[in-house]
C-alpha cells in the first residue's frame, strides 16, 4: 500500500465521497475542507503550514481521521472543529448551541446602524434575548461606538456557559468601558428593563409545520431546543415575548427579532396588536423576510 500525501488523500476522499458530502454539505467544496482541515490541525496542535504536503497514513487517534471519519457522518463542519467564524471573528461552539448563520450577521449591522446613529459615545443598555454562543452580543461588544451594558440572557446554562467562554477568549478584543452580564432566563422572565435595544434570534420553526423544510444535518445535529416550538403554542408563546419586549423597551427604543419566512408577516400583525406603533419586516440577502424591527 503507497502512502500519499494528505493532499492526494483529500482529493480522492472528496471525489470517492462527493455525492454523499454535497447531501450533507450543500455546496462544499474542496478549498473549504482544506480550510477545516488546517484550522483542526492547529487547534490540535498539528503545524499546518505545510500540512497538505505531507504524508498522511489513518490511524484512529490522528485529528484529521477523527476529521474524516465526522465527515462520513455528515456532522457539521463546525461541531468537527469546534469553532464557527461569525462577523469579524473565530467563536467556540458546541452541539448545545445553534451554529451561527451568516444572516444573522445582518441583525449585527442593522443594530450596529442603530448604535451608531443614535448613541455614539453614550451609553446604550442593550439585551441579547437567547444568545447561544453569544455571537450576536459579542460582536457588538468588539465595536466601540457607545459605551454598552449588554445582558446576555439563555434558557440553556449549557449556552450561557459558552457564551461566557467566548466572552473571555475575546476579551482582549472587548473595550473596558462595556459592561456584560449574564443571566438565565426564559425570554425577558428574569431580566429588568428598560432596554435601548432588545435583540433576539430565538426558536422560530414550527415543530410540525416547517419540520419537511429543515434539513436532515440541522435536524440529527442542532439542539431543538434553540430551533423549534409546539405549532399550537407558537403564537402565545411569541405574544408573551413580544409583550415583555414592549414592556420593557425604553421610549425611544428599538428591537430587532429574527423569524421565519413564513410566519414574520403573522408575527408582525401580533406585535401591532400589542401595541407597536413601528412594525417593519426586513429582508435578508436572499430577498427572504428574516427580521422584524420594533418601536413603541
Amino acid at each position: 500500500m503507497s502512502i500519499q500525501s494528505l493532499d492526494s488523500y483529500l482529493k480522492d476522499f472528496y471525489q470517492t465521497e462527493k455525492k454523499s458530502l454535497l447531501s450533507n454539505y450543500p455546496g462544499l467544496t474542496l478549498h473549504r475542507l482544506k480550510q477545516d482541515i488546517k484550522l483542526q490541525a492547529f487547534l490540535n496542535g498539528v503545524d499546518s503550514e505545510e500540512l497538505f504536503d505531507f504524508p498522511y497514513l489513518p490511524y484512529r487517534s490522528h485529528p484529521i481521521t477523527i476529521f474524516f471519519e465526522k465527515l462520513k457522518l455528515g456532522t457539521p463542519l463546525e461541531y468537527i472543529t469546534g469553532y464557527a467564524y461569525f462577523y469579524r471573528s473565530l467563536f467556540k461552539v458546541t452541539s448545545d448551541v445553534l451554529i451561527p448563520r451568516s444572516e444573522t450577521e445582518i441583525l449585527v449591522e442593522l443594530a450596529g446602524q442603530e448604535i451608531q446613529k443614535n448613541y455614539r459615545n453614550k451609553k446604550c443598555r442593550v439585551a441579547d434575548i437567547g444568545t447561544g454562543s453569544g455571537v450576536i452580543a459579542l460582536s457588538l461588544l468588539m465595536e466601540q461606538a457607545a459605551q454598552l451594558d449588554m445582558v446576555i440572557t439563555d434558557i440553556s446554562e449549557e449556552a450561557l456557559k459558552l457564551a461566557r467562554e467566548n466572552y473571555f477568549n475575546l476579551k482582549y478584543a472587548i473595550s473596558d468601558i462595556h459592561k456584560t452580564s449574564f443571566i438565565k432566563s426564559d425570554r425577558m422572565r428574569d431580566v429588568e428593563g428598560p432596554f435601548d435595544l432588545i435583540l433576539s434570534n430565538p426558536p422560530y420553526i414550527k415543530r410540525s409545520a416547517d419540520k419537511k423544510d429543515v434539513h436532515n444535518q440541522v435536524l440529527d445535529f442542532e439542539p431543538h431546543l434553540a430551533l423549534f416550538l409546539d405549532d399550537d403554542s407558537y403564537d402565545a408563546w411569541f405574544d408573551e415575548f413580544f409583550t415583555s419586549i414592549y414592556e420593557k423597551l425604553s421610549p425611544q427604543g428599538l428591537s430587532l427579532v429574527e423569524g421565519h419566512e413564513h410566519h414574520l408577516e403573522s408575527l408582525a400583525a401580533r406585535a401591532k396588536a400589542l401595541g407597536f406603533k413601528e412594525v417593519v419586516v426586513i429582508k435578508d440577502y436572499t430577498n427572504r423576510n428574516r427580521f422584524l424591527k420594533l418601536k413603541k
